[in-house]
């Protein structure tokens, strides 16, 4: 029979805000029911993007990762906003969701989102079948998860084909999804860690979760209209999530240049910006050590050098991208046209009350003494 799975490993005591549970390698048997024999299917790239997205690992350092054993749970608290558990998981069987449902329920039972990555490179129709019945388990214990389907290694097919398997892992969860009569909610997204993907999808998956989204998004709306701006992404500086948007479509590559703007920002910060751990601006600032480096012999970590720094970059296109801090860790990044510069002083306005507005969020002001009763 199918092992249990362990018991999760941690050395966190905090209570995040959401927890999410990424999964889960595929394993193959050459003797059915016989555990010696079972060996350990082509990684499909999980930790991987765990480690790239809120670690800073370099893509071609992750071939040297061992494969996952046991539960790792990783506490990323990087802002206000971003603050959330990830559970890594090691890979089940079918059995294991089947014949042991029971000892999924501490895992699914406090799981907001459930992150499934499935290797476009394999036969992912076994790993279908898990996740369906991974789903019946995680929804009769929390009927309120949500699953986001990981098409990873997208970058080894071309572009038809990338389309092409979204939309077949698609339309067979959503039929695997009928047949159960289970109405969870479920999105699948194309990634790579060799590029940008990766960051978009985890960056929709954190947005999902947050319960300021539309009055963040409506912040920024008007903010643009004020300003005559373009386009406008709040990010997370750690991570290079963007945390809301607009509600004008994304661009790929718009997105691609703005988080850009942050490395250029933090590497500029890095040579120049002040390095006196001592000092108050950054008094505050307490950024998981394994998610930024630390300025040399300052001890002030490398996201704190950007933390109060503004920037302003000319495209060749004649538009403007301006990055500006918002809160620890987070920033503003927004494209202008040229002829916002003339406009300088009513930008600056406008982005002092939005970063206020975004405070408030963060910190709401004390509520007055209630002077009637309110039914909920």
């Amino acid at each position: 029979p199918a092992s249990p799975p362990p018991e999760p490993g941690t050395d966190s005591t905090t209570e995040p805000a959401s927890k999410f549970a990424t999964s889960l390698e595929p394993y193959v048997s050459t003797a059915p029911g016989d555990p010696a024999t079972r060996r350990r299917a082509r990684r499909c790239g999980k930790s991987s993007i765990q480690k790239v997205v809120f670690h800073k690992m370099s893509p071609h350092e992750t071939l040297f990762l061992e494969g996952t054993s046991k539960i790792v749970k990783t506490d990323i608290n990087n802002s206000a906003f971003l603050r959330f558990e990830v559970w890594d998981l090691p890979p089940p069987t079918l059995a294991d969701f089947t014949e042991q449902a029971a000892k999924w329920t501490p895992v699914f039972s406090g799981c907001s989102s459930l992150v499934w990555v499935i290797d476009v490179q394999d036969d992912y129709a076994e790993s279908i079948a898990r996740l369906q019945a991974a789903l019946v388990v995680a929804s009769r214990c929390n009927p309120n998860v949500q699953c986001e389907v990981f098409v990873h290694k997208a970058d080894a097919l071309g572009e038809e084909g990338r389309w092409e398997a979204q939309r077949d892992v698609h339309e067979q969860m959503t039929q695997e999804l009928s047949n159960c009569r289970l109405t969870v909610p479920l999105r699948v997204f194309l990634t790579s860690i060799y590029d940008h993907s990766v960051f978009e999808a985890f960056s929709k998956v954190v947005q999902k979760l947050l319960p300021q989204l539309p009055t963040l998004q409506n912040l920024l709306d008007r903010f643009l209209t004020k300003c005559s701006g373009e386009k406008a992404f709040l990010f997370d500086m750690v991570s290079k999530l963007y945390l809301a948007t607009d509600s004008s479509p994304v661009d790929m590559q718009l997105y691609e240049l703005c988080s850009d703007v942050i490395d250029v920002v933090i590497d500029v910060s890095y040579i120049y910006g002040p390095k006196d751990p001592a000092s108050k601006q950054f008094e505050s600032a307490s950024a998981p050590a394994a998610d930024v480096d630390e300025i040399e012999g300052g001890g002030v970590p490398l996201a704190s050098a950007a933390a109060l720094s503004s920037a302003n970059i000319r495209l060749s296109n004649g538009s403007v991208l301006q990055l500006r801090h918002v809160d620890t860790y987070t920033a503003l990044v927004t494209l202008m046209s040229d002829r916002t510069l003339a406009k300088q002083g009513l930008v600056e306005f406008n982005f002092q009350r939005f970063r206020d507005a975004v405070r408030v969020l963060l910190d709401p002001p004390p509520s007055q003494p209630a002077t009637a009763a309110v039914s909920q």
